[in-house]
């Protein structure tokens, strides 16, 4: 039997599906601005003019997140820089011709090279963007709600931003996060960043001390170096999240939605957190299961405390172990002998004990973000 249909869920996923449409025709208007080229023209005098393309901004070492993204935002700037070299170089010829009396560009106007637009998100710059507004789980956790919407601020599956934080004594931090885009309580898509925070940590300082006004430094979008759809490539999908590492499973499982071929497939969801209030997309995932029948949502809280909280077969007041995510993993009939992949994001330590459990279980391919 059909789970009911959620018009409220259909339509913020339309919106989103909306929103991924929008970066699509971004990639087309880059592959498209690539093709055109500046000109040589006459200005109203009749002497011939080259007008050359501004070369691209060259970043600052503060800028780079060592984190090993690919690409980095070094490599991105040397590449449009080769670009914007040849460009130069084919432009002069174009103009060296036109001075040796060749015909020069009949278009009384020069093509100007159109920059692609990411909304208020620049790949190479930061830009400011608002904080709206802070929910406070408890001292470890904050959620940020940014000042944007799904039509100027869209990761597609694999993206993600890098935020830079200014610290008191002039040191800036640069850090990959993976805002989550989910419906803000003006019913908007904006937007969500969840942060852990940390004792004795600089930058979860900084963190602490953000009011509702107070700007981030954001530049994106950044992608990472892994096809993440072929997770779902097989007949059984695990996508296992540790901590704030949900916002980047979140976004696999929208793009699972937001695909027909994928909304039937079998996928389990396992989040583990520190208590309750990391489970703040329990409330999305759920509507999600309305809309995903093969969708099932599984948690794992380590130090729940929090009174009124009963364990389940689906929440349990334990850490995740070996044995533990084999009963949520090959519980079906089938699910010893079907084609299984995984993602896994958490920190590391999570990472790589998951990944060791889960190849011990026969799966078949484990992404580790």
């Amino acid at each position: 039997m059909s789970k009911p249909v959620n018009s409220a869920v259909q339509e913020l996923l339309a919106e989103i599906a909306r929103a991924k449409l929008q970066a699509e025709e971004r990639r087309r208007q880059k592959e498209a601005a690539s093709k055109v080229q500046y000109g040589v023209v006459r200005d109203s005098s009749g002497k011939i003019e080259l007008h050359l393309p501004p070369p691209p901004i060259k970043p600052s070492a503060d800028d780079c997140c060592q984190s090993g993204c690919t690409p980095c935002i070094m490599d991105t700037y040397r590449e449009q820089l080769c670009e914007h070299k040849c460009a130069v170089r084919q432009l002069q010829e174009q103009y060296e011709r036109a001075v040796d009396g060749q015909p020069p560009i009949s278009d009384p106007h020069p093509a100007t090279r159109e920059r692609l637009s990411y909304g208020i998100l620049d790949p190479l710059r930061f830009t400011k963007v608002r904080i709206m507004h802070i929910d406070t789980f408890c001292q470890y956790s904050r959620l940020l709600v940014l000042e944007a919407s799904a039509k100027d601020f869209v990761l597609a599956l694999g993206e993600h931003v890098h935020i830079r934080t200014q610290l008191s004594d002039g040191r800036k931090i640069t850090r990959p996060f993976t805002p989550v885009m989910i419906e803000a309580e003006d019913g908007v898509v904006r937007p969500h960043l969840f942060v852990r925070l940390y004792d004795n940590n600089v930058q979860s300082e900084y963190f602490r001390e953000l009011v509702a006004g107070s700007c981030l430094m954001v530049r994106g979008p950044v992608t990472t170096n892994e096809n993440l759809s072929q997770v779902f490539g097989g007949q059984l999908c695990a996508l296992i999240a540790g901590g704030s590492g949900i916002a980047p499973i979140f976004q696999a499982l929208q793009f699972a939605h937001l695909n027909e071929r994928y909304r039937l497939q079998r996928i389990i969801v396992i989040h583990c957190a520190r208590d309750s209030s990391g489970l703040w997309l329990a409330k999305s995932i759920s509507e999600l299961e309305q809309e995903m029948p093969q969708l099932s949502y599984h948690t794992f809280l380590s130090r729940e405390i929090k009174e009124g909280v009963v364990a389940s077969d689906t929440m349990t007041t334990g850490r995740l172990c070996e044995d533990s995510l084999k009963r949520v993993l090959l519980q079906e009939e089938n699910a010893t002998t079907c084609k299984r992949r995984a993602l896994v994001c958490g920190p590391g330590t999570f990472n790589s004990d998951v990944e060791v459990w889960l190849r011990n279980m026969g799966f078949d391919d484990v992404q580790v973000l």
